[in-house]
């Protein structure tokens, strides 16, 4: 087994989420919670891509089979899995919380989806396939778990907007997946898929330095 290769596939999610973790600064998750969490966005992989090849044929566009077909069915999977798995833990107990969960469930699906793409896409190119996801397809899975974690985390303390957080966090996160797919696949418009990469980082680590700072247990 190429051990090299094989960490190039599975260690950029799970350094990402130990990186989000870590900003977690005053009131940290249980381990066993984010493991747990992980492992549910890894078991998502089953029904995403039963769905997906069931309704592939159903769209005639690709934009919107990248939107719809592909990108809400993902990050409606994970949205699912946050929303009826961790939403009610008494552990979920401040804003940011939601992100960390969000981002473990995005990243479980991650970790998964990229080696299978290592390992079966483009026979011979597994390790410029391995470092390019590196850099692209594994930050913008943990750009939507941040954004729907955010929207999430504000539902569940906001007294007035629960329902609107609830539907901006599949939203957005749908929406910054889906054009990311679409333009990222079109074969001559990478450079927008990466604009759009680094505009959904960026927009990420506002909404983690917004959730630190309106954190219930900074002191």
């Amino acid at each position: 087994m190429d051990l090299t290769l094989l960490s190039l596939a599975t260690l950029p999610p799970i350094i990402l989420l130990y990186f989000v973790y870590s900003k977690d600064l005053y009131e940290k998750e249980p381990r066993h919670l984010i493991i747990k969490s992980f492992a549910f966005g890894v078991l998502g992989f089953i029904p995403i891509y039963i769905i997906e090849v069931s309704t592939s044929s159903m769209f005639e566009s690709l934009f919107w089979f990248m939107l719809i077909g592909v990108a809400f069915v993902e990050e409606g999977v994970k949205f699912l899995i946050l929303r009826y798995y961790m939403y009610n833990k008494s552990d979920f107990n401040e804003p940011y919380d939601g992100i960390v969960y969000a981002v473990a469930i995005s990243l479980g699906f991650a970790f998964i989806e990229n080696i299978g793409y290592v390992y079966n896409y483009a026979p011979g190119s597994e390790y410029s396939v391995a470092i390019a996801r590196m850099f692209t397809a594994i930050p913008m899975h943990a750009a939507c778990g941040v954004i729907m974690g955010y929207y999430v985390g504000l539902a569940k303390f906001s007294s007035d907007k629960g329902s609107s957080y609830i539907v901006y966090a599949l939203f957005f996160a749908t929406l910054l997946h889906g054009l990311y797919n679409y333009f990222m696949l079109l074969g001559f418009t990478e450079i927008i898929a990466i604009i759009i990469l680094i505009v959904g980082i960026s927009y990420a680590r506002k909404a983690i330095n917004m959730h630190q700072q309106n954190s219930p247990f900074k002191k």
